[in-house]
């Protein structure tokens, strides 16, 4: 199971300046326990109901029934056309548990509506190996809309009397336009739970549809979050994860002006898992002009290269939360190969010279009293990146409660999109 250390937010670590007590952090949880049973109680209410998304076998069973028939298609593409909620967890998804150069059939994720990018990316097809996913709650989103038009009208003039058959739509189980069109043409649709939000929906039929097609363990998935779930509900408040998280991002933010995190894993594979944190934490606090943390992310040891002067040295207003990996499912080992001035990396397995480079970039970080902690996991397979993925969804519910925001409203990016569809219209 994963665990945290926080060791580098305290003030024994990083002084009083810019770190918190044992004291004042485990009154804080105490105190605030109450909330993690109010999320419980709030499972069945809108929002709220990711919680129970472990826990629905029915869906897991039209899943693997689906992908078993589609098999015989041989699809050489899986194209997922979705924006936000309806694509980050598909891509965090990939990225962590597929290989990232050869990919059978590729997971493509297409998220954004540049010219040139789509384009290259249609020309590059074999439309006749190709599954097209669309996922649109409303069915109106512009984006996956736009995509899905292009699809179908390249689909419809090279297959006209079955061209149905390359999507698949995930959709509002009642209404909307995507529902309607499936109806009519006889689509085949998966449902996106009426109380779940788009980025708390990677655990539903939205992230477990193209995982499953691209060959992802989704039992895994489920697995991870329901064990995560359960620690949740069973722990201690000083020892919940989820609320200690919390508590930690809101009281460095609150007493010591840390208004912005940063997502650093050392992990290729869990990098854009920071991207899809991103979303979960920005659309969910900042509701207004005193809350919301700003997201940012970052890759060890890559951004050690470009952002950690900045952190280290810059405006302390920062918390970093690592993601380290303990061991590694592939790890080449480099021979005797280098000359003497860096002798040191020879025969050395590449994740204990990325460790060196994670404990540096703590300790240094610490010592400049920038407060960081860490998410140790075990290794990165399906089950602890649904544990992972259920913590921070826990974690971003009990935030909402804390600044006393609703964390499952984005009424700031609907006045975005009906300005855009006044132009367009």
């Amino acid at each position: 199971m994963l665990q945290l250390d926080i060791q580098n937010i305290l003030k024994k670590k990083i002084g009083s300046n810019n770190g918190i007590s044992d004291l004042m952090l485990n009154n804080f949880c105490s105190k605030n326990g109450k909330l993690v049973k109010q999320v419980f109680r709030n499972k069945n209410k809108l929002g709220y109901d990711f919680l129970n998304l472990p826990d629905d076998s029915a869906l897991l069973r039209k899943i693997k029934k689906f992908v078993t028939e589609q098999k015989r298609n041989k699809w050489e593409n899986i194209i997922v056309l979705g924006i936000g909620g309806s694509a980050l967890g598909a891509i965090a998804i990939r990225d962590a548990l597929l290989p990232a150069f050869n990919q059978k059939p590729r997971l493509i994720v297409l998220d954004n509506i540049g010219p040139k990018y789509t384009a290259d990316l249609f020309d590059d097809l074999n439309l006749s190996k190709t599954l097209f996913v669309v996922i649109s709650k409303s069915g109106t989103t512009t984006e996956p809309m736009v995509l899905y038009g292009l699809a179908k009208e390249r689909l419809m003039k090279k297959f006209p009397k079955n061209y149905q058959k390359h999507f698949v739509f995930i959709t509002d189980p009642k209404k909307g336009l995507l529902r309607k069109i499936a109806k009519k043409e006889n689509i085949t649709t998966f449902d996106i739970p009426p109380k779940v939000g788009g980025r708390f929906s990677v655990l539903s039929s939205v992230g477990l549809v193209p995982a499953a097609l691209a060959g992802v363990d989704i039992n895994g998935l489920l697995k991870g979050a329901h064990l995560m779930r359960e620690a949740i509900k069973v722990k201690h408040p000083e020892k919940n994860p989820a609320l200690l998280l919390a508590s930690a991002q809101y009281l460095l933010d609150h007493k010591k002006s840390k208004s912005i995190t940063v997502m650093m894993p050392y992990s290729n594979a869990l990098f854009k898992v920071g991207d899809w944190y991103r979303q979960l934490l920005a659309e969910s606090i900042g509701k207004n002009k005193d809350t919301g943390p700003t997201p940012v992310n970052a890759l060890g040891t890559t951004d050690q290269h470009s952002q950690l002067q900045l952190y280290v040295e810059g405006p302390n207003n920062k918390l970093i939360i690592f993601l380290r990996i303990l061991k590694h499912i592939s790890d080449p080992k480099l021979g005797d190969v280098l000359p003497k001035e860096i002798g040191y990396l020879n025969n050395k397995k590449m994740s204990i010279i990325l460790d060196a480079a994670y404990t540096g970039t703590a300790e240094s970080l610490a010592k400049h009293q920038t407060p960081n902690l860490t998410i140790e996991i075990p290794k990165v397979d399906a089950k602890n990146l649904g544990a992972l993925f259920m913590l921070f969804e826990f974690q971003v519910a009990l935030l909402g409660l804390l600044y006393k925001v609703d964390a499952f409203s984005q009424p700031g990016v609907e006045h975005s999109k009906q300005i855009t569809k006044k132009l367009l219209s």
